[in-house]
């Protein structure tokens, strides 16, 4: 059987001795990734990053670095611009690439997460591991119920509606089961994720600031009944010849109280739906994978939706890496996940042995659990602040002393103006159960101590029985 060591040997033969420039992430979320190449044996790094981030930068030893400060409204537009720097970059950027890089030889890596085209090269380089054009008819919201009734996954009620005040309101009242609708907008101005265009809608007030939302943004929204139960996807990597399947991660999708918005923020692996539903999560994800191959190709999707009463319901297709395969990356350190993903999608030829890395990854991430809660917030934070924290009163505080802490709550910057993520310990996690309600108790805490603006926020329930 491989192990990590195995995939290691597969990448060293590609990095060793090559020089990489990484671009569009914080700096500090680069740390990981250049000491994951010097591994390999690849030259000092050069990173173009998008802001410098929350968290420890990289050693000065293993990468120089040019950081491009740029302030965005949310997530979505920051991405959407790392896009347009690597299509058109400034004189500056090229300058530092040729200093870095003079007989251009250099691979340049996108962030793993886009929502729009990544050029095939970057000043003269190649890109590595981009995303394929071809998945991104699969990701516009309005229009992936079609895909679910093609390949014979089943999927809740839904109607597609022009934003007119008489449209959305007939659509809205037909999709309601007695707590709402949800209202998801198309891609007019660019794919979006992380609940950027999904609105809840549950009165009149609810429905006139939605449309007007909406109407700004998009041409038609896709609505359907709002879905009770715990939100979670399914990932695949497709390879010539095999589907892989991993195991069911829990999507941490808070609800403000005073808003119609979600606040998705993050992922983790420790909540466990029952055996049969894994499964059937699985096998939706297979016949995925076979459509998938048929349109794009090898690469790597996330199946997103709710584990509903009546079991899992599909939502939303995002044809590319999803962050829950970071998260189960974090719990595999030594496996080179997000590598292997990027080979995939880009199309490079390599032994990946697909069968035996889907035996290591689903029996790696069933034992190693990992994630946490994460968001952006609009607060401007100037330094990263890190503090362990620990259990009380049905919530969290912060450690003091001596005591052993239940996770750590980080702050610190970002392009929107500041960050927060909170990661429990993961030998005092419980598995099985949700993991939201504490990390909404721990976002709490961030409010109290550090004033960071997130509000009241509540976990979805559990309602399989």
């Amino acid at each position: 059987m491989v192990d990590a060591a195995y995939y290691q040997d597969l990448f060293r033969q590609i990095f060793k001795g090559q020089r990489v420039i990484i671009v569009g992430l914080p700096l500090a979320g680069t740390a990981d990734a250049v000491t994951r190449f010097r591994r390999l044996g690849s030259d000092r790094c050069l990173v173009l990053a998008s802001g410098r981030g929350t968290g420890t930068f990289p050693s000065p030893d293993d990468a120089d670095w040019m950081i491009l400060e740029h302030r965005s409204p949310d997530v979505v537009a920051a991405l959407h611009a790392v896009e347009g720097l690597m299509a058109n970059p400034p004189a500056e950027v090229i300058g530092a690439m040729d200093r870095y890089d003079a007989d251009r030889r250099a691979l340049v890596l996108a962030p793993v997460v886009t929502l729009g085209p990544i050029p095939t090269e970057m000043a003269g380089r190649r890109v590595w591991g981009g995303r394929p054009a071809a998945s991104l008819a699969l990701e516009d919201k309005t229009r992936i119920d079609a895909f679910w009734d093609r390949i014979g996954v089943e999927r809740s009620p839904f109607v597609v509606a022009p934003l007119s005040i008489g449209a959305v309101r007939g659509a809205s009242d037909r999709m309601n089961r007695g707590w709402g609708s949800v209202w998801a907008g198309d891609a007019r101005d660019g794919l979006h994720g992380g609940a950027h265009l999904i609105r809840w809608v549950r009165s009149e007030s609810d429905l006139t600031e939605a449309l007007t939302f909406f109407g700004a943004r998009c041409d038609r929204v896709r609505i359907m009944p709002f879905l009770e139960g715990i939100p979670c996807s399914i990932h695949g990597l497709v390879f010539p010849g095999h589907i892989m399947t991993l195991r069911p991660v829990e999507l941490i999708t808070l609800r403000p109280s005073a808003s119609a918005k979600f606040l998705y923020a993050g992922a983790a692996t420790y909540w466990d739906p029952h055996d049969t539903d894994r499964e059937y999560m699985r096998g939706v994800a297979r016949r995925v994978g076979e459509a998938f191959f048929e349109q794009v190709g090898p690469g790597t999707f996330t199946v997103d939706g709710i584990m509903t009463e009546d079991g899992f319901r599909p939502t939303e297709l995002n044809p590319r890496f999803g962050a829950g395969l970071s998260v189960m990356a974090r719990g595999l350190p030594d496996v080179p996940l997000i590598l292997i993903c990027q080979a995939l999608q880009g199309g490079e030829a390599l032994d990946y042995r697909p069968q035996e890395l889907e035996d290591l990854l689903v029996q790696g991430a069933d034992t190693h659990r990992s994630g946490g809660g994460w968001t952006v917030i609009k607060k401007a934070e100037s330094e990263t602040h890190e503090h362990p924290v620990v259990r009380a009163d049905g919530g969290f505080r912060l450690a003091t002393g001596g005591q052993t802490a239940d996770g750590t709550l980080l702050v610190g910057p970002s392009n929107v103006g500041g960050f927060v993520r909170f990661t429990p310990e993961p030998a005092r996690m419980p598995r099985g159960p949700s993991a939201a309600s504490q990390v909404a108790a721990a976002f709490a805490l961030a409010d109290r101590e550090f004033g960071t603006g997130l509000g009241s926020l509540s976990a979805a329930r559990e309602v399989r029985s």
